[in-house]
């Protein structure tokens, strides 16, 4: 094994998981580095069989390089589990959530320590057999182990990981200057006319429907993903997230959206510009995917646009500049799209992330991140 040094933090948390019995759920801002925590706690388990459980393929990579070089072995050393392998004896196993679901219980027999990254993924109907088993020593990580639409943190996660023992805020990190300082620029622009008189049509409907239906009802849902939709393919959204781009020409910059045709737009205008960009999402064939995500890494291109693909497993400290041109309601979305900005890196000052915002759900969100981020980002608005 080749010793790493552990920031305070982490050496705070690995003492405090020792007392729980080794078990416990450690919450962590993304960039915080949980990844070489867990590994630190992999060291500290004498049996040597592990399962790691990871939410994506993405994060999968990131796990099995990081492990390897912790412990200064090849990665043939640590076990891929796929939907046909087994859980391999007295290594690392690595398993992807949506596989791990599947597996049978008769392979976690042998005594192993679980680790689940972004652990609040497993608390869903879905997925919550992979928390099944009887492991000697557990692990939860997550930047936000609560679930904002059901009690899985403490119906599911809580009694088969344990109960959160520590909890690692951005302005922690940003005192141990883990992440660096940074703007957040809030961006107010109207919608289109025919737009905004839609989105209010919608809004009625909606809440006819919950009245009606409830929350979770599908007529419900499909009415708040048309007014979703709706909102996010404002040409007057993708205007400005372009003029951002053209602010910050020469930045290395992450344009986060909902909508891929929103995307392949802001893409093919960049391109007409010769700005030098590349897009990601879900639709590309994946040596496309591989291959942007490399030109930017190695600098190739400076502006790399994504539709959610990106918001977990991702790490490149040298992006300066976010715009967030479109997002989900979710709190958890938010922090892993900070995330992906605010890492640090030699000759890395300051970052600056824009929101672009419309409609007063959406403003209503920001206000409350102000609010809960005082004292550690600077925070302005503006309108377009």
């Amino acid at each position: 094994m080749v010793p790493l040094p552990l920031r305070d933090w982490q050496k705070d948390a690995l003492e405090l998981w020792r007392e729980a019995g080794k078990r416990g759920i450690v919450e962590v801002v993304t960039g915080g580095g949980k990844t070489i925590f867990a590994l630190s706690c992999i060291r500290e388990i004498e049996l040597g069989t592990t399962l790691v459980i990871v939410p994506t393929v993405a994060l999968l990579d990131q796990w099995w390089e990081e492990a390897a070089g912790f412990f200064d072995i090849s990665l043939n050393d640590i076990n891929i589990v796929t939907a046909s392998g087994r859980i391999r004896p007295g290594t690392i196993n690595l398993v992807v959530l949506n596989t791990a679901a599947k597996l049978e219980l008769a392979q976690r027999k042998l005594p192993y320590f679980l680790i689940v990254d972004e652990c609040h993924k497993a608390a869903s109907q879905k997925f919550r057999s992979a928390l099944d088993g009887e492991p000697v020593a557990t692990l939860g990580l997550s930047a936000t182990p609560e679930r904002p639409y059901d009690e899985g943190l403490n119906d599911v996660l809580i009694p088969k990981i344990g109960p959160i023992i520590y909890r690692y805020t951005y302005k922690d990190a940003l005192r141990d200057k883990v992440i660096v300082p940074f703007d957040l620029k809030n961006v107010v622009f109207e919608l289109e006319p025919h737009r905004q008189a839609e989105y209010e049509k919608l809004t009625k409907a909606v809440g006819r429907a919950i009245a009606r239906n409830g929350l979770d009802d599908d007529r419900t849902i499909v009415l708040l993903l048309r007014r979703a939709r709706l909102v996010n393919l404002s040409m007057n959204r993708i205007r400005l997230a372009l003029r951002l781009v053209l602010a910050h020409k020469g930045s290395r910059t992450i344009v986060f959206h909902e909508d891929i045709e929103a995307c392949d737009v802001i893409q093919e205008v960049l391109t007409e510009a010769r700005i030098r960009s590349g897009v990601y999402h879900s639709k590309m064939k994946i040596r496309q995917r591989a291959e942007t995500l490399l030109a930017y890494r190695k600098g190739e291109i400076d502006v790399l646009i994504t539709c959610r693909a990106l918001d977990e497993g991702f790490n490149v400290p040298e992006t300066e500049v976010g715009i967030i041109a479109a997002s989900t309601a979710t709190r958890r979305q938010r922090i892993q799209r900070l995330g992906r900005v605010l890492r640090p890196v030699a000759g890395k000052d300051r970052a600056v992330i824009y929101s672009l915002v419309a409609t007063e759900p959406e403003i209503k969100r920001l206000r409350q991140e102000e609010v809960d981020l005082e004292n550690v980002a600077e925070v302005t608005w503006g309108r377009a």
